[in-house]
């Protein structure tokens, strides 16, 4: 073979990329730290960390206060639905701290390392439109068992009726978008895949679902607050109501910061950077929906747990050692704290606080209605 065929031959083969190189093109005058890239773990760890703590204490008290009451409702099986599925995604949101790292730069990381990332990034992000799903529609159900009767339906009820509707079908279509994107199906987290395409560019499909589920923090919030607003109660005890609800406004801020770094993911080619923001910020996200949706069970919880035989038991037993440490060291009958608290009567004899055994030998004398005796007042 001569050596122009051989040239033209080596042209047309397809060009092996070099899985040790940088996925991305530095910034002039960066070097590229492969081994060690710089990253964000020490943030985003920490707030997932907070987060997974936060949410098992906060199912936990709507779970016993649930259970206490023996009240349930269709927010009770959706909300028990997704309790296991964040754990899932708990696990896959750690993952990504070594896979390869939070906040790490396209240039920073070896191309080998993409198509890991991508497919823990694919996974969560599932995960993600299901669990959130989940969580807004309970918490529109559950807000109608609070807001409306069963015997009447007032327009609160079916708004929450329809939003979580609009809810639950764009859900659907956005998990079905990123379920059926690329072609072959690898390729959905796989883009070193020869021969293959998608239908959607993943910033232009992450600034989407941002624009969506930012609409449908502030929908749930406004509606609250209308019901809440409309109650026959004292403006105090409104604004009091209203503040618990506002919890959500948290998840609006998180929603807002997701928007913000969505937009520069679109213009912007350092995918791995971005897309771990928003997926941090997906996290607290969720985080927050699931505060709304279990923190109105908060004094629910503590009033049953005081109600317990332990707690009752505990209660008892500290008012004892209470009143004791008021008693007589030498007294062989047990004086209640209310009893040495009383004031004395007008006439007879003034009870001995320490718990004297003369105190009924004692000489009786007239007292004031300050525990005085007449002939020594002042």
């Amino acid at each position: 073979m001569s050596q122009s065929a051989m040239l033209a031959r080596q042209a047309a083969a397809p060009m092996v990329p070099d899985l040790e190189g940088p996925a991305g093109p530095p910034p002039p005058g960066v070097i590229p730290q492969l081994d060690d890239p710089p990253n964000g773990n020490h943030i985003a760890v920490p707030i997932t960390a907070v987060c997974t703590v936060l949410v098992f204490i906060l199912y936990m008290i709507r779970f016993y206060a649930k259970w206490h009451t023996k009240m349930f409702n269709v927010a009770d099986y959706l909300s028990a639905i997704a309790f296991p599925l964040f754990w899932v995604y708990v696990y896959y949101s750690f993952r990504l701290s070594w896979s390869p790292a939070y906040m790490v730069h396209m240039y920073d990381m070896k191309l080998g390392s993409v198509t890991e990332f991508s497919y823990v990034c694919w996974i969560a992000t599932l995960f993600y439109f299901v669990l959130i799903a989940l969580i807004k529609v309970a918490i529109l159900l559950e807000w109608t068992t609070i807001f409306a009767t069963k015997s009447s339906k007032n327009i609160f009820a079916w708004a929450c009726y329809a939003t979580a509707v609009v809810i639950a079908c764009l859900s659907i279509i956005l998990f079905s978008m990123n379920m059926a994107n690329c072609t072959p199906f690898e390729r959905n987290w796989n883009p070193l895949l020869p021969n293959s395409f998608c239908r959607f560019e993943v910033p232009t499909f992450g600034l989407a679902s941002a624009v969506t589920n930012l609409v449908f923090d502030v929908v749930p919030i406004l509606l609250a607050q209308s019901a809440i607003w409309n109650l026959r109660l004292s403006w105090q005890k409104k604004v009091g109501v209203s503040v618990v609800f506002l919890i959500g406004v948290i998840g609006i801020a998180v929603g807002i910061v997701r928007l913000i770094y969505s937009i520069k993911f679109v213009s912007s080619n350092d995918t791995t950077f971005f897309f771990s923001i928003m997926g941090l910020c997906s996290m607290v996200e969720t985080t927050c929906a699931i505060l709304v949706l279990c923190a109105p069970f908060a004094p629910k919880a503590f009033s049953s747990v005081k109600q317990t035989k332990t707690v009752s038991q505990l209660s008892r037993y500290m008012t004892f050692r209470t009143n004791t440490a008021y008693g007589s060291k030498d007294s062989k009958s047990t004086t209640s704290f209310q009893e040495l608290t009383d004031i004395p009567s007008r006439s007879g004899p003034n009870p001995d606080p320490w718990g004297s055994p003369n105190v009924g030998s004692m000489p009786s004398y007239p007292y004031d209605a300050y525990g005085r005796r007449v002939d020594q007042a002042v």
